[in-house]
């Protein structure tokens, strides 16, 4: 295990001319170059009438509208979908829609967007418009068969367009060809919140609102459903993005959100005053995610809807089930995963291969994709898992490092070989696909000799990116506290974290997998600090023969019976003596 400092261009130092030492240097090395760069006003959001095909979207749009035509919305069945189909189904119902819905596949079903068999299903409830949110990019298919129903399609979509487009409407993607909107790292639910920021000022200009002596809605009230669809896509949080979940958290940790979010919010026993971006990572997203991968998303939605208390604290209940039952069958699975790699360690006689691919038939499809992030996350190597599906083939889940992207390997495979791969799609770090069960060897064989082929193999070294070592005069609230306002922190603007060596003054082992101490800074002795490090291994440290070692950790806050004080988190820590520095 590797520890490297996180580069920085000194000859910045002082431009951002903040109080703050540490957190300048810290916010310098993620790319900020002026004080406006941290300006998260909803003042500075990009204009979205450049979004291209917007004009043939809102028109359309505006017809349905005048002519109460039937809308029927078609989401996706993770946390992003769910947050935005609730946000498009929330809004356009606020517009003026009397005859909306929403429909989304159950991915044992159906898989995956807007399919020819997603759209058979759709028929059915006669809709005169379709309108995707968070895929259909790459619905040709199924928008050729909505089209000869005479049903007309709006495609929202964040995923990277294919060279072949569907034939809609309008195609709605900041990350289509010729697309000139500034933001390209939104996720499905932030394509969403832009349309209808765009679809209201539209409808602002006709005299809609007044005409029809309707108020007209603030769209920032549903910023909740933005952030939490934003986090939880493990999209970059580039300014657009940390602008729309600051302003979202804000809404949270005030209680203006809505009514499902404030149940999950309790149920997690969550404080909302200090709810931050990692709440909705860790806790808020898996409750949501579980019911699309044991069941149907559509309770996800529900809960997200519902103004009701009583009934959206139900709802949050049944989605704390469902997450239950998640995490012991994916026990289950890991456990069945690890052995899976020993196997692999054992065959290989040496070390691991350089991409990682499982496979057992009796695994859960909904769960692969967890199974896949975590072994990544031990081997730091890209990981595909794949499980048997209902139709015969075997689905993946991929989950890649830096430096590998996920869907491009995919498409480069597809190319090269053009009878692999069924059907796939993604992004860099998370990527799916579909392929024959007799094709599993083929598969894993030719990923791994296209990373060979194309890859160097120091891009596999396990290592944490630290800012630095941190004085012992800031190991302090104060400085706990400057790091925690400065949220969000997340994908691409990654939590500040530090590094340096300790004594070990106290130490406890809590419920046989975390580890408790009490600290103190080798250069600082009479300093101590409480420490915790969740998810150790208990084994190895049980046998120790050391008491100093060498950590990365982040500052934390630990609010106990509102009373604040200062606890780091250890993300790794080793023996100092074994310590290895770059």
């Amino acid at each position: 295990m590797r520890i490297r400092q996180r580069d920085l261009d000194s000859s910045l130092i002082g431009t951002l001319k903040l109080h703050n030492d540490v957190l300048e240097r810290i916010l310098i090395s993620r790319g900020i170059r002026k004080t406006d760069d941290l300006n998260k006003n909803l003042s500075r959001l990009p204009d979205p009438r450049s979004l291209k095909d917007i004009d043939k979207a809102i028109n359309r749009l505006f017809r349905a509208l005048m002519d109460n035509e039937s809308l029927l919305i078609v989401g996706d069945f993770d946390s992003d979908g769910a947050s935005s189909t609730a946000l498009m189904f929330l809004v356009l119902s606020e517009f003026g829609f009397k005859k909306i819905n929403y429909l989304v596949p159950n991915r044992f079903e159906f898989g995956y967007g807007l399919s020819k068999e997603i759209v058979a299903v759709a028929v059915e409830s006669k809709p005169n418009l379709i309108v995707t949110v968070d895929n259909g990019i790459s619905s040709v298919d199924g928008v050729n068969l909505a089209n000869k129903h005479g049903i007309d399609c709006i495609i929202t979509d964040h995923h990277i367009s294919p060279e072949i487009l569907p034939n809609a409407v309008a195609l709605i993607n900041p990350n289509q060809k010729d697309c000139p909107f500034p933001a390209k790292n939104l996720a499905g639910v932030g394509v969403v919140f832009f349309f209808l920021v765009a679809f209201r000022k539209y409808l602002r200009d006709q005299n809609w609102f007044v005409n029809e002596n309707m108020k007209e809605p603030n769209l920032a009230n549903y910023l909740d459903l933005v952030a939490v669809g934003t986090i939880s896509d493990l999209v970059p949080l580039d300014r657009v993005n940390r602008t729309l979940v600051h302003q979202g958290i804000k809404r949270i940790q005030n209680n203006h959100c809505r009514q499902g979010l404030k149940a999950l919010v309790d149920i997690c026993r969550l404080d909302r005053k200090y709810f931050s971006a990692q709440d909705i990572g860790y806790r808020i997203a898996p409750y949501l995610n579980a019911a699309g991968r044991l069941d149907d998303m559509s309770i996800g939605i529900k809960c997200l809807i519902s103004e009701d208390p009583k009934k959206s604290r139900d709802i949050a209940e049944q989605l704390e089930q469902l997450n239950i039952k998640r995490k012991n069958i994916q026990q289950t699975m890991q456990n069945e995963a690890n052995s899976e790699v020993d196997k692999l360690i054992k065959n290989q006689e040496s070390d691991l291969p350089p991409v990682i691919c499982l496979f057992k038939e009796d695994w859960h499809e909904g769960i692969v994709g967890l199974i896949a992030s975590r072994v990544k996350d031990n081997f730091d190597r890209p990981v595909f898992a794949f499980a048997q599906s209902k139709s015969g083939e075997i689905k993946g889940s991929a989950r890649s490092i830096d430096g590998f992207h996920a869907r491009d390997a995919i498409q480069a495979l597809s190319s090269l070989n053009p009878n692999l791969i069924l059907k796939f799609g993604g992004h860099a770090k998370a990527a799916g696909l579909t392929i024959k069960r007799n094709s599993f060897k083929a598969f894993r064989d030719l990923i791994i000799k296209y990373f060979n082929n194309s890859f160097h193999i120091e891009i596999l070294e396990q290592k944490y990116i630290t800012d630095g070592v941190l004085s012992s005069k800031n190991m302090n609230l104060d400085m706990a506290r400057s790091l925690r306002d400065a949220e969000p922190w997340g994908e691409g603007f990654p939590r500040p974290s530090f590094e340096g060596p300790f004594k070990i003054i106290e130490d406890k082992i809590l419920m046989n997998k975390h580890l408790k101490f009490v600290l103190a800074p080798m250069n600082s002795p009479d300093l101590k600090f409480t420490a915790i490090h969740f998810n150790a291994d208990i084994d190895q440290w049980k046998q120790r023969d050391f008491e100093d070692i060498y950590c990365v950790y982040e500052l934390d806050i630990n609010n106990y019976r509102n009373f604040e004080s200062l606890q780091l988190l250890i993300k790794f820590q080793k023996p100092l003596y074994k310590t290895i520095q770059e």
